[in-house]
Parts: C-alpha cells; structure tokens; sequence
C-alpha cells in the first residue's frame, strides 16, 4: 500500500507536466510513394490459345489507352520471356525492344497525344511461373489435369491500372474454361476447340485477374439479392458442393447488408484448383481456391471454406471496386476481408466462434511482434500485420467510433470511392466527412505506428475502493511513444450483479480508483479482450478462479485459464471441474484438458471419458491428443473414436492407441483399413505409416507411390513425412524428392528439401541426393542453389 500512495504522490507532477517540442518518427516505409503514371489504360481484348502439350500460350491483345502527360514517348509492360511477333499503335507498326523483363513500345512520334489509343501485341510465351500446366505429363490419368493463374502475369503483357476486359480463351473443347465477369459466348469451332468469351463491363484492376482449364460442372442460382452465382466443381466431387460452398447466399446478404453497398458486378463464380498455393485468392467476380477446401462433410472440421470465402467475397468490394494504391496501403484490402468473414462468422457460428477467431489472430499477431515491429500501414508489415492485426485493429475502431458510425463511415468509403484507387488517408477522410469525427490519432497509433502496448496491473482494497495501478511497461521510442486508450474495468459483485469503470490512458503510469459499492467478487481488465495488448495481471489465485468462475464472457474466463497454467494441478482441479461442467465451448474444455492430462485421479480420467464421448469433434479431438499411459483404462472409449466423423480424430486414436496398447495394433489396423481421410489422404498415410512401422513392409511400395507427381501436394507431403518418420530411403523416393524440391509450389518444395537435409546427415545417402541433383533437368544456377541449401 506505501508504494502505491508513494506512486500517488508522483503522479500528480506527472499530470501537470508535459514534454514539449518533441519530434514525429516513423519508420521508413519504401512503398509511402504513390507511384507515377504516364498513361491511362481502359481497355483490354484478348484473344488467348492455350497448347497444353507445349505448355505454351499464344496470344493477340489489343489495349486501349489515354495519355495522361505531354512527355511520354513510350510505354512499359511486363513481358517475361516473350518471344514479340508484332506490335502495332493505331495500326502503325512501331519499334520496340525487350528487357529481361518487359516489353518496351516507342510511341509513334506524330501521334494525337489527346485521343485513345490502340497498342496490339501479338506474341508466344511459355510461362516459366504464375500459368500453371497440372496433371498433363502423368500417363496414369491418376491427377487432374489443369492450366490456372490466379494473376496475369507471365501469359498476359501486364500494366498495372483499372480497366475492362473482353477475353477470349480458345482449348479443347473437353474441358471448361473460367475467367473474370459475364461469360458472353462459348463457340464450338471446326478443329475440336472451344472459344470461350468472358467480358467484365466495369473497370477493375488489372493484376486481378484469372484464367482455369479443367474438367468441371458448376451449379447456377441465383442469390436473394439478385446476384446471378456460379458454383463450380469436380464432376466426381458432385456430392460435396453443399459441404464445401456452405452459406453462400447467407454471405452475399450479409455483405450488401454489412456494407450498405450492392455487390458492385453483374455475376459471381468460384472454383477449385489443384496444388494451389493459398487457400484462396480474389480475382474479380470470380474467386480461384485451393481443393483442399472442395471438402466433403466429413471435413468439416479439419479445415472447412466458410472462412476464406467470406473473406474472397468481400474483396470485391475492398480490393476489386476499390483497390489499394501504394504498397503500404495492401492493409485496406486484406484488413477489411479478414475482418468481415470473422464477423460473418459470428453471425452463423455464435460470439464464442467468434472470439476464438480473434484469439487465433491475437496469438499471430504477438508471434509476429516477437520478430519485428512494423505496422499495419506499412508495406513491410507482412500477412501478420495486414491480416490478423488489421482485423483486431478494424475491431477497435468499431468500438471507439460505435456501431452506428462505423457502419456509416463504411458505406460512406465504398459509395465515394467506387470504382477507384485509394490510400489510408481516403478512408481517414471517409470517416470525418460521414461522422465529424477525427480518428487521426487512432490512425498514427495502430496503422502508421508498430508495436502493441503492455499493460502491467495491480490493485489493492482499501475498504472504501480498489485502488489500481496501471503501467504501460513495453519499449518506448520515438517511433513508438505511450499508447492511448480508454481502459475499462468490470467489477463483478457477490450478488451476480456487475460494472464497468473507463478511464483514460496515456501514462506510463496512473493511478485510478474503483469504488467498492457493495461486496465485490471479482476485479477484470478489458472485459471481452477488445483492446490489442500484453498485459501482466498481478493478483492472487482466487482473484483468477473468481474470474474462471463468474465473468459472463467465454474469453475472459478462457483468459483466466492462460494464467492459471503455471499453478499446480492439485491446487486448481475442483475448480476446474466445476468450471468444466459450467462451460460448454470448446476452447474452454480443451484447455482443461490440456491443464489435467498429467493428473491421475479418478476425477481427471473420468472426465477424459466423458470428452471422449462429447458430442463436440473438438472436445473429442482434445481429449485424444491429451491422453497419456495414465489413460489406459480409457481404451475402449478411444477404439470407438476410430469410427469418429472427423478423419483427424481417426488418426489421433490410431496413435494413442499404438502408444498405450501396442499389441492390439493390427486390431486396430483393420477397424481402419478402408479409411482415405482428406485432405491428402491423411488417414491412409497415417495408417500406412504405423502398419510399415509394425513389421508390414508390403505396405511401402503404396506409400512411396503417393511421393511422385501423380498426386497432389497434400497426399505427396504427408507421404514424405511418414517416409522421414520411418527413415526409409532408396533411389525412387529419392527421384521423386529431388522433382518435388524443384516443383513450383512452394509448400511442397519445403517439406521436400527438409526431408532431402535430413537424408543428407548420411554420407552414403547423400552422395546420391547430389547425384541425382546433378541429373535432373533444372537449370544449373537453380541446381547450385539447391546443393547449397543442403549443407
């Protein structure tokens, strides 16, 4: 209590003085340039051929463009590895030359520079990145077959700018062809192609847009808002289109509604790709995701669509009608997307879904401040800062401004900004001219600075209040100066009733007083977890079982179990039993779980078989991956998971029981014998990986198949794992390790060279990883790199 009243004193020299003249600083950011523009293109008519056997594409494009200054004597665009047959401007042939890189075009130098232009390209590539041939050199028919870009780099001549499209896609009219917008005409030609055309009437960025080949189906309806929606997919996956474009009209809805805008195209479409890279990615109208997501029912809960659909949807209006200008400004594209599909979330999932989401992004985010401290609004910040951050941060400004404002701020920014290219300093406009209000403080706080505070808490009762001290205990720089916030306090009392206390802070420290009403029950710091921080809570033990046991939120109780983790297991298992029972979220009942597995009375294992039984896949799954030797009673509630809905959970029991029961392994083999599992075949491999382990050598020659490029990258990385585990190795898995190392997508490529590292650490086995490096087909500059990864 003395150190506090001594604080006390100090603080009111605090509040009196003020720092004066003190200098801005932030951090460099190359990307703060708008970047120059010398001409206006509108317009882009492409005439494409795709040669699959040749993995070629030949091409006619005529774009339509505007200068926009008197000085421009020639334009610029990104051509790599374009063999240039013509070009023309207004029929003119004109010189041009290539770079490493581009096309450059020398404007004819008597021209009308006030009139639009026409610049016609006619040109052959064999795109080395970004236009993908998947499945056709397999002879086995076993991998689909597809040609998919998600950006129209390398088969396109790209210039960054908005403008409309017509596209005409000529291949073999076996397959189907999807691109951006309305799909105006698909013409059956003489030589056993088709010509599909795809026009996009409003302008959009160039850079987003997309071009799939395959083998498809899709479904039609059309949403209740009006939007026509195409759903397409495997025609052997027919079955799977609910369980994988679950809630779709649901979303559309919820956009129009959230935004107070119309969906601003006249069609919307989806599909599936193989070996993507992403989960999904944006192009306008028409969205490009992994198949890993084309999931069945069963999948559900291994990782379903709904999250990245919501989010690729709403980037047709924050990144497509209007689309981020300078570098730095990527965050008002991915923020907005990631915080609305949580938000969607929590409209078909409930709050707890919800704050489990923003626990997943918090969690990210102080991942990422362990690394570097760069902020949302700034091109460096990388995905952990324009994504989870962002969201968190989009969050806290809802809750400053309210509700209301905010909405109104948003329709405001999409219906003044339609159709055009914007920076932070638009949507900070956006919010004043909508609402009055002046968030520029938020703004050169959470975006334009890094850094996240850190809150140290203490309090003391002195009979007529709780006297609390707050300190702001993180680095302060000039770059990152005190935060500001409004920190709130809820105070629960003994008689189920509760209160909320504000108080402002900009201190490094402050001392505030809480008054003591009635009996008081608990003490929390920022109810609902809305403010982005660290914070350091100094209380005793029944201040946070208090808090486990009492506050109405999911997350603040789940809080309460974060920080009871160090306390021993004997001091905090009756309340955790009871708080199990009184929560019914997952999130809550896997940390208990998690808190408990190493407890071996008769209470903990009981309640380990009760989650086995849960009707919650999660709780279940907890329960599983939590389970030790102390379990072993436990063992026929675990065989019954192997028949569990979730293929993860199937493999998580296979594994448990190995470890606790490893004489009835074949049993348990044979429960599982006709599992696949998805993605990846992931409970097959599992299984092969335990039968080879057990003695079944036979089993190898299926696991070593699902390495080679007959497969996707799913199956083919679980299958190196389950390889690395059993430390198999031979001249095939080797061939096929070195070609998966090369391969272009990047996941598998990883997983391929750690494996081919570790193979390495052996002498004899490394001798045959540089040889078969030195034969492969890669150029030498690529193998040199490879080789020298590996040491």
């Amino acid at each position: 209590m003395n150190a506090i009243k001594t604080f006390f004193i100090g603080i009111v020299w605090l509040l009196t003085h003020t720092v004066q003249g003190q200098s801005l600083c932030y951090d460099d950011d190359p990307a703060r340039f708008i970047p120059e523009k010398l001409v206006d293109y509108t317009h882009i008519e492409a005439h494409i051929s795709v040669l699959e056997s040749e993995q070629r594409v030949d091409g006619k494009v005529l774009f339509q463009f505007m200068e926009i200054r008197n000085d421009v004597d020639s334009v610029v665009l990104l051509a790599p590895g374009f063999i240039i047959k013509a070009v023309s401007v207004d029929s003119n042939q004109v010189i041009w030359y290539l770079t490493d890189q581009h096309l450059v075009v020398k404007l004819p130098s008597k021209r009308n520079t006030k009139k639009m232009h026409n610049l016609e390209i006619n040109y052959t590539v064999n795109p080395k990145a970004d236009l993908y041939f998947i499945g056709w050199d397999d002879s086995s028919n076993t991998k689909r077959k597809q040609i998919w870009a998600h950006r129209p780099f390398g088969w396109l001549p790209f210039a960054n700018d908005r403008l409309t499209m017509d596209m005409y896609f000529t291949f073999n009219q076996k397959y189907q062809v999807f691109s951006n917008g309305e799909r105006k005409s698909v013409v059956t030609n003489n030589d056993g192609t088709k010509t599909w055309h795809y026009q996009l009437a409003k302008e959009h960025p160039f850079f987003s847009t997309a071009l799939i080949i395959g083998d498809y189906n899709w479904k039609e309806f059309i949403a209740s808002t009006g939007v026509p929606v195409e759903l397409w997919y495997y025609p052997d996956r027919a079955e799977d289109v609910n369980s994988t474009y679950m809630f779709m009209d649901e979303m559309m809805s919820f956009c129009e509604t959230e935004f107070g805008v119309p969906y601003p195209y006249a069609t919307y479409r989806q599909a599936p790709v193989a070996d993507y890279l992403y989960a999904g990615m944006e192009t306008t109208t028409s969205t490009v995701f992994g198949d890993f997501l084309h999931i069945d029912g069963r999948a559900f809960w291994e990782r379903n669509y709904v999250n990245v659909n919501i989010h690729e949807l709403s980037h047709n209006w924050f990144g497509n009608d209007i689309s981020h200008l300078r570098g730095k400004d990527v965050w008002l594209t991915e923020s907005f997307a990631t915080y609305y599909a949580k938000l969607f979330e929590r409209s078909v999932f409930g709050e707890n879904y919800y704050q489990w989401e923003r626990q997943k992004e918090y969690q990210r985010v102080m991942k990422a401040a362990d690394n570097d401290q760069f902020a949302v609004g700034n091109s460096r910040g990388g995905t952990e800062r324009w994504y989870p951050k962002g969201s968190l941060v989009l969050d806290m400004l809802r809750d400053e401004m309210g509700d209301e404002n905010f909405k109104k701020a948003i329709t405001y920014y999409l219906k003044n900004n339609h159709g055009s290219e914007v920076w932070t300093a638009d949507f900070q406009k956006a919010i004043y001219e909508s609402t009055g209000m002046s968030m520029d403080w938020f703004f050169d706080q959470w975006i334009e600075r890094g850094g996240e505070p850190h809150y140290r808490i203490q309090y003391e009762d002195n009979g007529v209040g709780l006297l609390v001290k707050i300190e702001q205990i993180q680095d302060v720089t000039p770059t990152r100066p005190l935060f500001r916030a409004k920190l709130n306090f809820e105070v629960g009392y003994v008689d189920g009733s509760r209160k909320t206390y504000s108080f402002k802070n900009e201190q490094k420290e402050q001392l505030v007083i809480i008054p003591k009403d009635m009996p008081i029950l608990y003490l929390l710091f920022d109810p609902g977890n809305r403010l982005l921080k660290k914070e350091t809570f100094i209380r005793g033990l029944n201040d946070r079982f208090d808090q486990l046991l009492n506050t109405p939120k999911m997350i603040d109780r789940y809080r309460a179990l974060l920080d009871l983790r160090d306390v021993p297991v004997s001091d905090k298992r009756d309340v955790y039993l009871l708080a199990e029972s009184k929560n019914s979220f997952h999130l809550i009942k896997e940390e208990i779980l998690k808190q408990l597995a190493t407890d071996t009375t008769m209470e903990a294992i009981t309640l380990f078989g009760k989650s086995l039984h849960s009707d919650d896949v999660l709780v279940r799954r907890a329960a599983l991956q939590y389970a030790g030797m102390n379990h072993l009673q436990l063992k026929d509630e675990m065989i019954e998971c192997l028949k569990d809905t979730s293929y993860s959970n199937i493999i998580l029991a296979l594994k448990k029981l190995k470890e606790i029961d490893p004489k009835n392994l074949e049993n348990y083999l044979k429960l599982t014998a006709n599992e696949k599992g998805f993605p990846g075949l992931n409970v097959r491999i599992a299984w092969l990986e335990l039968a080879v382990n057990s003695g079944k050598k036979k089993h190898l020659v299926e696991l070593k198949n699902y390495v080679s490029n007959r497969f996707d990258f799913k199956t083919r990385i679980n299958a190196i794992e389950a390889l690395s585990n059993l430390n198999h190795f031979d001249d095939q898995l080797c061939l096929n390790l070195v070609e998966a190392a090369f391969y272009w997508n990047f996941r598998l490529s990883q997983v391929a060279i750690k494996s081919l590292k570790d193979y390495s650490q052996n002498d004899e086995r490394g001798k045959k990883i540089k040889e078969l490096i030195l034969l492969s087909d890669q150029n030498p500059v690529a193998k040199q790199k490879f080789l020298d990864q590996l040491h």
